[in-house]
């Protein structure tokens, strides 16, 4: 019993700490955002406010964060015609960037939301040992969650709807599998200005560009948060622009992501 007692006692202790490390964590991240942003944007309030609005709803990095802002004002300002999208949202901080900017400039554009809301699925071989490592072995990319990046819709919907107040007229959350959701609603989609993708896995970034690359309209945008951080999603992004013979200039966010503008 006394046993017993000295273990929970020693499990409660580490839990305690693992929370109030993470708590650190998080505050010291604050602060850096603060502190980056209130530089990069000349101590603008309004954008300072945003950012720390969506700091608990993603995991992307400053820099990435900046850069998806940076890129929906210069939509608006060139006036491109097209949706705003992003397959793979987790708990959507970074597409409601792009939907704030919209209605802050009052477009009237539609932002669209697609992800499982269920977590990443099974990467294959393609994707490399780090990934199934990541996946704990599986490798088979069976359309089943590995329990990974798990952003459930409901935090999507109150980011966008109970913190921003953002239009729900002029918003889409398509829940479901890359495979079984993008090509029925392409058509639906219709033009794209900027195509923002998080999918990690070489299958789901394959279909993303095979399904949305079309709609996106010349001079749009494509971002790709895991280009050089995951194997497989590198691999489908080469092999696609090497199939179209695209020969874009890929320009580095920050050591993950890239984006380009679409000829």
């Amino acid at each position: 019993m006394e046993q017993t007692k000295k273990t929970f006692s020693i499990r409660a202790l580490l839990k305690g700490l693992i929370e109030r490390n993470r708590m650190v964590h998080q505050l010291s991240l604050k602060v850096r955002l603060v502190q980056k942003a209130l530089l990069r944007y000349h101590f603008s309030i309004e954008k300072l406010r945003l950012f720390l609005q969506v700091f608990p709803y993603t995991m992307i990095g400053f820099e990435r964060l900046f850069n998806v802002y940076d890129l929906s004002e210069k939509v608006e300002e060139e006036k491109l015609e097209g949706a705003f999208v992003e397959c793979g949202v987790w708990k959507g901080g970074a597409v409601a960037v792009m939907a704030y900017v919209t209605e802050k400039a009052g477009s009237k554009r539609h932002t669209w939301l697609f992800d499982s809301f269920e977590g990443l699925p099974e990467p294959t071989i393609k994707d490399g040992e780090r990934a199934q490592t990541y996946s704990a072995g599986n490798k088979s990319g069976t359309l089943v969650s590995v329990g990974r990046c798990v952003g459930p819709l409901e935090y999507a919907q109150e980011l966008f709807f109970d913190v921003l107040h953002l239009p729900k007229e002029s918003i889409h959350m398509e829940k479901g599998w890359f495979q079984d959701t993008l090509q029925k609603a392409k058509s639906r989609v219709g033009s794209i200005a900027i195509l923002r993708m998080d999918a990690d896995w070489y299958e789901s970034t394959k279909c993303i560009l095979e399904n949305l690359y079309d709609n996106v309209v010349p001079k749009g945008y494509i971002i790709i948060d895991d280009y050089n951080h995951w194997e497989g999603c590198k691999k489908a992004v080469d092999e696609f622009l090497l199939k179209r013979d695209l020969r874009p200039v890929l320009v580095n966010i920050d050591s993950n992501a890239i984006y380009f503008q679409k000829p």
